[in-house]
């Protein structure tokens, strides 16, 4: 007799355990996001540019399809040589393709490396990085 009743349970268990595993609706695939390509503007990219003052603003162009939730855009700027660092003007995430950019703080007769690191929102991973020097000509 006590077989019977644990041939009962194990049968009863083994039909929940397959009712409940009923195969569901297709969940979709979320859409690849297309990787991000990004260009400078007015700028020499990965090279020197001379700024005409303590300020300078250049366009970061988001060239790739732009993702759902838009980019957010780190401005790192860092004397080379010596490695003091500029700190700048947090940008705000966009959605737009073009993302004006103001460097703030060169001082004269000093070069500074900037890297300008651009995310996108919605996928951390999609990532790139773009670098320039920049030296400040004025004589004040």
């Amino acid at each position: 007799m006590p077989l019977k009743s644990y041939l009962l349970a194990a049968v009863a268990l083994l039909a929940l355990t397959f009712s409940a595993c009923k195969k569901k609706g297709a969940i979709e695939p979320k859409p690849e996001e297309e990787l991000l390509k990004v260009s400078l503007e007015n700028v020499a990219e990965g090279q020197y540019t001379a700024a005409p003052g303590t300020t300078y603003t250049f366009q970061v162009k988001v060239n790739s399809v732009m993702p759902p939730e838009g980019v957010n855009v780190e401005v790192n700027a860092i004397t080379d040589p010596g490695g003091i660092v500029f700190p700048q003007n947090p940008v705000a995430p966009s959605l737009d393709s073009t993302i004006n950019i103001t460097l703030t703080g060169l001082e004269p007769i000093r070069t500074v490396k900037v890297t300008i690191l651009i995310t996108s929102v919605s996928n951390p991973a999609n990532k790139i990085s773009k670098y320039f020097w920049i030296t400040n000509k004025s004589d004040n």
